[in-house]
């Protein structure tokens, strides 16, 4: 189920399983859970947040990101206990001038198709929100799960390239 506020901005992502919203600073605390865990962001260009103010600066940034496009990665909670899980959404990526599809979970939610069900969640909105037609995603070589994720929700293998200091591969979304 899509939410939409005044003047017709998302607010909420609903999934089978997750319930998705813009992030507040207030989620900082439980959000630290998955930025600052090494396993988490293992295949992140920049890895692990260090620090709570870390996550602080991020949420942060994720929040402007929402003010200018009304979207950025949002908070996912577990459908039936509200837990915080992790984050996912797009990203405005100067680098290849487009928006790029990030998820992140906390390992005891790997596994169960939570990410493929998120990340199709928003690629499904593309058609609806001017500027996400042209999505993309990139991964680390080595991140399997994450290409399996990609390739079930509809992207396909582009090239190869270095982004923000990483060798990654670079998936894009066919045009419909």
């Amino acid at each position: 189920m899509i939410k939409l506020g005044i003047a017709m901005q998302l607010t909420e992502l609903q999934t089978a399983r997750t319930i998705m919203r813009p992030f507040s600073e207030a989620d900082a605390i439980e959000a630290f859970s998955w930025f600052g865990d090494p396993a988490v962001m293992k295949f992140t260009p920049h890895g692990p947040d260090t620090t709570l103010e870390s996550t602080i600066e991020r949420i942060k940034h994720y929040l402007e990101h929402q003010s200018k496009h009304g979207y950025a990665k949002w908070i996912i909670r577990e459908r039936n206990s509200m837990k915080p899980i992790g984050d996912a959404g797009p990203m405005y990526f100067p680098e290849c001038e487009s928006f790029e599809l990030g998820y992140r979970l906390l390992p005891g939610y790997w596994n169960k198709g939570l990410a493929t069900e998120v990340a199709l969640a928003w690629v499904q909105l593309r058609f609806q929100i001017p500027g996400l037609m042209n999505l993309m995603a990139f991964t680390h070589p080595e991140n399997v799960a994450s290409i399996r994720v990609l390739e079930k929700v509809g992207f396909n293998f582009s090239h190869r390239d270095h982004l923000m200091g990483m060798d990654s591969m670079v998936f894009k979304m066919p045009n419909l």
